[in-house]
């Protein structure tokens, strides 16, 4: 008798267990938990639980500088950590409630340690060294010596090496560059003197061609002939000596004030005259100047 009652325990105890570990596992593990062999409901990300109700939980946001990653049954959430700006962490922004917020370096520093409690500045590359990779919040960085042709004249842990200046044409290297200095260039000293002589020909050329120039407008100027060149400003009008003869007046039947061409006639050296025919008034005026114009004929004749 005691023997059955032990075995109707046994199955009534593996019974309860079995039905126990079937409600286990129908719960979903990642939204809900296991409750008096029922499935409860939990908070989402980012809030804590502030009751036990299985079905209907109350969930509370996190507070500030605090957060919840995944859905909980827990009553508080986490604590975000805290970023010292005296131990050269950048300063923190917003945080979120959902994800937890790492500590970041400021620039230009890195953390001393794979825990990252505290961060360091990068090390600098000395002169004659480059950067080869610029130290970042994990890292530090690294440097390497410059390579033939480059130079680095300064402390830092961001600059490169730079090339040698290269010397322009006609130019010579006073002194070669090194790692640490760069090449310095000079400017040729004949370089100089061929400028100045070309420039001092230059100046004699001009100087002759006006010369020459001006010696040619003298000369004109004394053969007493002009012609319209820039070296003269206003050309001498040539001097015409013209001769009138005296005009016979013949009368006009139709308009006694006209008058026009009646005959032609030749002076002793041949030249043509033109006779007009007008008024009285005119051919007493025109005889009047005649001495004085024959005065002057016979000056030139003679």
């Amino acid at each position: 008798m005691l023997l059955f009652n032990m075995h109707l325990l046994w199955l009534v105890m593996m019974g309860a267990f079995m039905g126990m570990a079937a409600a286990q596992a129908s719960c979903d593990p990642r939204t809900q938990y296991a409750k008096d062999g029922g499935c409860c409901q939990m908070c989402g990300p980012g809030t804590s639980m502030s009751n036990s109700d299985c079905e209907n939980p109350r969930c509370d946001p996190c507070g500030e500088d605090e957060f919840q990653e995944k859905y909980t049954n827990a009553s508080k959430c986490e604590r975000q950590r805290y970023c010292d700006s005296h131990k050269n962490f950048e300063e923190p922004g917003q945080r979120s409630k959902t994800e937890k917020y790492n500590c970041k370096c400021k620039y230009g520093f890195h953390c001393s340690s794979e825990e990252c409690l505290t961060c360091v500045e990068h090390t600098p590359c000395a002169p004659g060294f480059g950067v080869k990779s610029i130290g970042n919040h994990s890292y530090d960085t690294v440097c390497e010596r410059c390579a033939p042709g480059t130079f680095s004249n300064e402390t830092s842990w961001s600059g490169v090496c730079h090339k040698w200046t290269k010397c322009a044409v006609g130019d010579h290297e006073e002194e070669s560059g090194t790692d640490t200095t760069d090449k310095k260039c000079a400017s040729s000293a004949r370089r100089h003197i061929i400028i100045i002589v070309i420039v001092v020909i230059a100046v004699v050329v001009v100087v002759i061609l006006l010369l020459i120039y001006q010696a040619g407008c003298i000369k004109r100027k004394a053969k007493g002939y002009f012609k319209p060149e820039p070296c003269q400003q206003q050309e001498t009008p040539k001097m015409e000596t013209k001769i009138l003869m005296p005009m016979t007046p013949e009368e006009n039947d139709d308009n006694e004030d006209s008058h026009e061409l009646s005959s032609e006639g030749l002076t002793e050296k041949g030249n043509r005259v033109m006779q007009e025919r007008g008024k009285e008034e005119i051919i007493s005026r025109q005889e009047s100047q005649l001495d004085s114009q024959e005065d002057s004929f016979e000056k030139i004749v003679s």
